[in-house]
C-alpha cells in the first residue's frame, strides 16, 4: 500500500513541546486535510487532521514561531528555522515569518483554526 505525496513540506523545521525541543531539523507535512510533524529523523511524532488543528503565533517570536494543537497536544513550530549550513543575522528571519504565515494559511485553508 502506498502512501500518496503531501501537498506542501516544510523543512528544517524545529519542533518542541513545552521547553523540550523534540526535533531541530523536522518536517510538518499538510496533504489529504492531515497535518503531519515528523522528527530530524522522519520519525512520527503527532498528526490530525487539519480541521481540528489549531495554529496561533507565538507573541515574542514576531511570528516567526507557531503554537501548534493536534490532538490536544501542544507544539512549538519554527518552518525553516533549522536549516543547516545557514548563518542566519539578526533581524535577517523574514523565510521563517513568511513560512510560519504560509502553515498558518494551510491550516485555515483547511478548517483549522487560525
Amino acid at each position: 500500500m502506498t502512501h500518496p505525496e503531501p501537498e506542501y513540506v516544510f523543512e528544517q523545521v524545529q519542533i518542541g513541546k513545552g521547553l523540550k525541543p523534540l526535533a531541530q531539523h523536522g518536517f510538518v507535512l499538510v496533504g489529504q486535510g492531515t497535518l503531519t510533524l515528523l522528527g530530524s529523523d522522519r520519525q512520527h511524532i503527532d498528526a490530525g487532521p487539519l480541521a481540528q488543528v489549531s495554529a496561533k503565533p507565538v507573541r515574542f517570536t514576531r511570528g516567526q514561531t507557531l503554537s501548534l494543537t493536534v490532538n490536544g497536544n501542544k507544539y512549538n513550530v519554527s518552518p525553516g528555522w533549522g536549516s543547516r549550513g545557514v548563518f542566519v543575522l539578526p533581524g535577517d528571519t523574514e523565510h521563517v515569518k513568511s513560512a510560519a504565515e504560509a502553515l498558518r494559511r494551510l491550516i485555515a485553508a483547511g478548517g483549522g483554526q487560525a
